[in-house]
């Protein structure tokens, strides 16, 4: 086992004492008509989605979201909602909004050894594809975070896309 200066150790200590989480989102009450603009996601389509997600650390060395669990989540008005309070943050990235369209819609599958993930049979339009890429070094606390982005994706078409910076 290897073993952590002290200096080392209470730094990480004080730091973590610093540390103040973001208070949990508070959702939009959902609608029928929200919950409607999910009936084209759950008809389904013939389109596609690849990519890959890693992230480049300073020093050059690549980190693949190799066995990670990917999300794709359609850009409807809850969609946007849990984007902008939940689904790029990192303190609240596995908290998803009271609304059983956004459940029965969100798609997931797994990155393979190389970060490279595949969803098929999509309805045409914007979805936001996520997933995280992390690492651990000398016992600190884990580096990266999380990867994504909005994606439009066409009828009949494979749209590929690279997540390997963290959301906006």
């Amino acid at each position: 086992m290897k073993s952590i200066s002290p200096f080392l150790l209470a730094l990480t200590t004080l730091m973590a004492g610093c540390v103040t989480l973001p208070p949990p989102p508070q959702w939009n009450p959902v609608s029928d008509a929200a919950e409607a603009e999910y009936r084209p996601y759950l008809a389904g389509g013939k389109g596609s989605l690849t990519g890959q997600a890693f992230l480049v650390q300073r020093g050059g060395g690549v980190v693949k979201a190799a066995g990670r669990n990917v999300t794709l989540d359609p850009a409807t008005s809850v969609g946007n909602e849990w984007w902008g309070k939940a689904g790029k943050v990192w303190a609240h990235r596995s908290l998803t909004p009271p609304s059983p369209g956004f459940a029965k819609a969100r798609q997931t599958t797994v990155a393979d050894a190389d970060g490279k993930f595949k969803f098929s049979g999509l309805a045409a339009g914007r979805y936001y594809v996520r997933t995280e890429v992390t690492w651990e070094v000398g016992g600190l606390p884990p580096q990266g975070g999380l990867v994504g982005v909005p994606v439009d994706v066409r009828d009949a078409q494979i749209t590929e896309v690279i997540l390997n910076q963290y959301p906006q």
